[in-house]
């Protein structure tokens, strides 16, 4: 007895043993586990600011090319003018209102001399007494040109708000003669960076990499302009090993943070979007919880069986038949529960190498049914997929049939609803005609289902992704012991549901990307060729002015009014990313001056025609000169003066003809002029000459018509539809 009672303590201590071995593997697989979805969220973390990065330093290039054609603009309006004469000028005024009104990023256009005196504002005319002489924007540009210049975050002395100015350098004979800058508002970058989507935590700054001082920061400070220091040290270090773009680790108010950084361009400007260095541990702390609930359960589970068994050899010889038996009936317990854990394991394991929603949902099905018995099972989507069925695994083709005969959604609606566990013991009742239940037979030769079980696959936003739908013929097959397994293993399938729906989403923002910069590139050329379009117009304008003006005054006034022209029909093509133009647009704009309250004086009517890009400038122009003769000669020069202007549009092989007419009535009684000015060359050259159209001018005495008939050629924007 003494030897079978050493025996069995030595097969207890060993017993003991492996459960500590079995306990350290648990321990040891979820630390694994656990380290391994840390990384893949830094890692997560680390792409999406770098990616941010990159988006917000492309725009914020964007806006300073624009605002330096914008410097350029005001620099050249300026130009060999004296500055008394700039002060008093309300028309250049009018001009830096309608610059600013143009970007919705720029508060206000100034003009200060080369003492920092304000001179020119488009806040208000005359301007108000202020001097910019204490700003780092002005006093950068004294000694030398910088070009381009961004200044540190300042009150405004006009406006009082928080801003920050860029500056250009104005000279005159090799000298410095004052600057032309403007304010930037900082609400525009706090709207547009409110849109993003930032770790909790996450920070967007604007910087500087001379002495990293920050211009803008989201979210903003209550004062506006208490940011948030940048660690210059760290910077300047990340800067020396990548200039243009990187990572980096810094200190700031106390908070160990991570950023990325991105430089604006090739100004020495940067774009930094920084985290927490822990901004990962919620996310993960949701997710390691999951694995650490089945981790205990296995171990909780794993100890018992230990303790029991080792509690099972100190018992005495005499209950060695009862042991025996125990030990059987433990025995095939644990045999059970081993191979629901190889099973769970091995779909653990085949769901972590997996990222394909579909093979992660046909391994799910297989182990669902392997773990509880069941004849068959299905996947059910939820209600974002309309409840859909996923193809699943049946025995026969019988099987499938009565499966597809059940109203599975009315049967398990506490599922697809609520995200509850449903089993029932038997689902083919019927009742008689006095309410008695019975149980119904399947058909000869069909498959009855008796035992459903029905588990929700709940991801960790708490959404039903889907149901999980076991059955079989025989009732009560299903025991608390399969709803048991089936929750660990949903719980796994919710983790790789989610990795793959992730890995999904991030294969299609990478697509997503490439096609962005591709597009970009596409329109940089595009703007390219625009641009050299329009210096070649306005070259054409100030030959052509210059030619019919016959005093400098008279060249300002029509120059300006033909610019002014140009300006507007490139308003209406820049809103429609230099595709086409409203003709309705263009000929409102030019015409709404000289209409009265009832829009009785011009009336327009035509169908609506989109202008392509080539057509909108020439037609523009010309519906301006139109319109300046009858203002100054014509129609509405007189005060009971109409013009008429009717149009229509026809489809053709080419593109689409456009027969335009203009007429003027109740005006002075028309004669043919003694010149041909710059609006009969226009006409009759430039639109013959770009449009290929045909115009007839009749100068009738009672009111001019003008009738122009012109092909429109449908053009297309790069790698966009027509």
């Amino acid at each position: 007895m003494s030897q079978k009672r050493r025996r069995s303590l030595a097969r207890g201590r060993l017993t003991f043993i492996m459960g500590l071995f079995g306990v350290a593997f648990i321990l040891i697989t979820f630390g694994y586990i656990a380290w391994e979805q840390r990384s893949r969220l830094i890692q997560r973390n680390e792409d999406d600011i770098r990616g941010t990065a990159f988006f917000l330093a492309d725009h914020t290039a964007r806006l300073l090319e624009v605002t330096d054609l914008t410097l350029k603009q005001a620099a050249a309006l300026t130009d060999g003018q004296e500055w008394d004469r700039i002060e008093a000028s309300r028309a250049l005024w009018q001009q830096l209102r309608a610059v600013r009104e143009a970007l919705p990023y720029i508060e206000d256009v100034w003009l200060n001399d080369a003492t920092g005196r304000l001179r020119l504002t488009s806040a208000q005319f005359p301007a108000p007494s202020s001097n910019a002489a204490g700003r780092d924007a002005f006093s950068a540009q004294v000694t030398a040109d910088q070009g381009l210049f961004v200044g540190e975050p300042i009150i405004g002395q006009v406006t009082k708000a928080p801003t920050f100015m860029i500056s250009r350098r104005l000279q005159r004979q090799e000298q410095f003669d004052g600057i032309a800058s403007v304010t930037v508002s900082l609400s525009y970058f706090y709207d547009y960076w409110a849109k993003l989507r930032l770790p909790r935590g996450g920070r967007v700054a604007l910087l500087r990499a001379s002495d990293a001082s920050v211009i803008a920061q989201y979210p903003p400070p209550p004062d506006g302009l208490s940011f948030a220091p940048i660690d210059k040290a760290a910077f300047d270090a990340a800067l020396s090993s990548g200039p243009q773009a990187g990572l980096y680790s810094f200190i700031s108010m106390g908070d160990e943070r991570l950023g990325a950084y991105r430089q604006v361009g090739a100004m020495p400007l940067y774009i930094s979007v920084s985290m927490p260095e822990n901004a990962y541990w919620t996310p993960w702390f949701v997710q390691t919880r999951l694995y650490g609930a089945f981790a205990l359960i296995a171990l909780l589970a794993l100890l018992a069986l230990t303790a029991l068994a080792s509690q099972q050899f100190r018992e005495q010889a005499a209950n060695a038949e009862l042991l025996e038996r125990q030990v059987s009936m433990r025995t095939g317990e644990l045999r059970a529960e081993t191979a629901a854990l190889e099973i769970l394991n091995r779909t653990g394991s085949a769901l972590a190498a997996e990222l394909d929603v579909d093979r992660i949902i046909e391994n799910v099905v297989d182990a669902g049914v392997d773990l509880t018995g069941a004849q068959f099972g299905a996947f059910f989507y939820g209600a974002a997929r309309d409840g859909g069925e996923h193809p699943g695994r049946y025995p026969s083709e019988r099987s499938r049939s009565a499966f597809a005969g059940l109203p599975i959604h009315e049967l398990c609606a506490p599922a697809f609803a609520e995200g509850k566990t449903v089993r029932l013991e038997n689902v083919a009742v019927g009742f008689g005609p006095d309410g008695t239940p019975y149980i119904k037979e399947p058909s000869p030769g069909g498959v009855g289902i008796r035992s459903l079980l029905a588990v929700p696959v709940l991801l960790r936003t708490g959404d039903i992704h889907g149901i999980l739908v076991f059955g079989h013929e025989k009732p009560g097959i299903f025991t608390e012991r399969a709803e048991r397994l089936l929750a660990g293993l949903t719980a796994q399938a919710a983790i790789a549901l989610e990795n793959g729906r992730l890995y999904g989403k991030a294969q299609s923002e990478i697509e997503e990307r490439k096609q962005a910069q591709k597009q970009q590139s596409l329109l940089i050329r595009e703007l390219h060729h625009r641009v050299k379009n329009t210096l070649a117009t306005v070259q054409a304008v100030v030959g052509a002015t210059a030619r019919s003006a016959s005093s400098i005054d008279d060249f300002y006034h029509a120059f300006v009014g033909r610019i002014i022209s140009l300006a507007n029909t490139h308003t209406l093509l820049t809103e429609a990313v230099w595709q086409t133009a409203s003709l309705r647009d263009i000929m409102e704009k030019e015409l709404k001056p000289y209409n009265d309250a009832r829009g009785g004086r011009v009336i327009l009517n035509g169908p609506a025609v989109d202008l392509p890009s080539e057509a909108a400038v020439p037609i523009g122009m010309a519906l301006h000169e139109l319109s300046t003769n009858a203002a100054k000669y014509g129609a509405l020069s007189a005060k009971g003066g109409q013009v008429l202007i009717s149009w229509d549009a026809e489809p053709e092989d080419e593109g689409i003809r456009l027969k335009l007419l203009w007429e003027e009535r109740g005006g002075p009684a028309v004669s043919p002029p003694t010149r041909q000015g710059f609006g009969s060359r226009l006409l009759h050259r430039v639109l013959a000459t770009q449009l290929n159209a045909k115009v007839e001018t009749d100068f009738n005495p009672e009111g001019l018509r003008v009738s122009i008939d012109a092909v429109l050629k449908q053009g297309q924007f790069p790698n966009t539809p027509v």
